[in-house]
């Protein structure tokens, strides 16, 4: 088994990045081939709109660090996401990521009952782990509609990628210390197992 795991906190070696690397750990204690990558390390850009992936789906026009990194994802058995919660959201590297997996993408439209589907070019049935760290404890002091928000809008990565199966894994009330993950032997633990099962 190969997996990749994917880091969008623009922190070096923060909560997000640690809780990462325990997971591919516990893969790797169980014979999988690992890989760690950063997006704060990449050249990247967002979706232009362009619809050129169009012309050839899954082939995206730009040529960044981000084209070769989904060309990359294509070739892994499992993928492990994770993002720190910036204002109720993902942090704006892994949305340029999401943004730009829609060159792997159609709509097609059935011209008999107008039905929608998804057609995809995202080789199907991986398994996605999705990391989200915030400074939040739980229950949430205020808001709590919007994190409903963030885990539901999580789904349409895996389900628009035609995922086996996918896990979420949550670290609440970090209240912004980077190291907060490192000094929590349960958590880590938990995210060892996680890794571990894959």
């Amino acid at each position: 088994m190969k997996v990749l795991g994917i880091n969008s906190s623009p922190r070096k070696n923060a909560n997000t990045q640690t809780l990462i690397e325990a997971v591919l750990k516990g893969a790797k204690e169980n014979g999988a081939e690992t890989k760690l990558i950063n997006l704060r390390e990449l050249k990247m850009n967002g979706c232009l709109g362009c619809e050129g992936c169009k012309k050839q789906l899954g082939k995206c026009v730009q040529r960044d660090d981000l084209t070769s990194l989904m060309q990359e994802m294509t070739g892994y058995d499992a993928i492990v996401m994770g993002t720190p919660v910036y204002w109720y959201q993902v942090t704006a590297q892994l949305k340029m990521l999401v943004d730009r997996l829609y060159s792997f993408m159609e709509i097609d439209e059935n011209p008999e009952t107008g039905e929608l589907t998804i057609k995809s070019e995202f080789p199907s049935g991986k398994k996605f782990v999705f990391i989200i760290s915030r400074g939040d404890p739980e229950p949430p002091a205020m808001l709590p509609q919007l994190y409903d928000h963030l885990n539901e809008w999580l789904n349409v990565i895996p389900l628009s990628l035609g995922a086996s199966s996918y896990d979420f894994f949550y670290q609440y009330g970090t209240h912004s210390d980077r190291k907060s993950a490192k000094n929590d032997a349960e958590l880590l633990e938990k995210a060892f197992k996680m890794g571990n099962s894959l």
